[in-house]
C-alpha cells in the first residue's frame, strides 16, 4: 500500500525532482494525451477518479511522512491542471497560456486558495489546486476574447 500511495502521490516519483510542482503540472499534459479520445465525459470521469484517489494518497503520504502538503506530492498539480486542459482546445498556444496561468495561481495562492490549502488532509491538498485551475480557466477565457 505504501509504495502505491507514494507512486501516485508523487506522480511516478516526479515529485522528487526539482521543481516538483512545475514538473507535476506537465504530467497533466501526458495524461491529456493518454485520455485524448475519451471525450469530455470520459475525461470528467478520469478527473473525478483521480481527484478522489488524490485525496486518499495525499492524506496517506502526509500521515506517513508527518508533513503537511509536502512538495513531493504532485498529484494535486496533475489533477488541477488536467481540469483546465479538459476545457481548452489542444494546441501549443493554449497549453502555454494555461500552463503559465495555472502555475501563477498555484504559486501565488490568491484568495481563497491559501485559505483552502489550510484544510486538513488530502482534501485541502487537492482542493487548492482545483481552485487554481478554475481561476486559470476563467482568466484564460477572458484572455482568449482579446487574442
Amino acid at each position: 500500500m505504501h509504495k502505491f500511495c507514494h507512486l501516485i502521490a508523487t506522480g511516478f516519483y516526479v515529485g522528487h525532482l526539482r521543481p516538483p510542482g512545475t514538473l507535476g503540472s506537465l504530467l497533466a499534459i501526458v495524461l491529456l494525451v493518454l485520455t485524448f479520445y475519451l471525450g469530455i465525459l470520459g475525461k470528467f470521469f478520469v478527473f473525478v477518479a483521480l481527484f478522489v484517489i488524490g485525496i486518499i494518497v495525499s492524506e496517506y503520504y502526509e500521515k506517513y511522512h508527518n508533513e503537511r502538503d509536502a512538495s513531493q506530492i504532485v498529484i494535486d498539480e496533475i489533477v488541477g491542471y488536467y481540469f483546465v486542459l479538459m476545457f481548452v482546445s489542444f494546441n501549443m498556444i493554449n497549453l502555454l497560456i494555461t500552463f503559465f496561468l495555472f502555475r501563477i495561481f498555484d504559486i501565488s495562492k490568491p484568495y481563497p486558495i491559501k485559505q483552502v490549502e489550510s484544510i486538513e488532509g488530502g482534501t485541502g491538498v487537492m482542493l487548492d489546486d482545483l481552485i487554481a485551475g478554475i481561476y486559470s480557466l476563467g482568466i484564460f477565457h477572458i484572455i482568449k476574447v482579446f487574442i
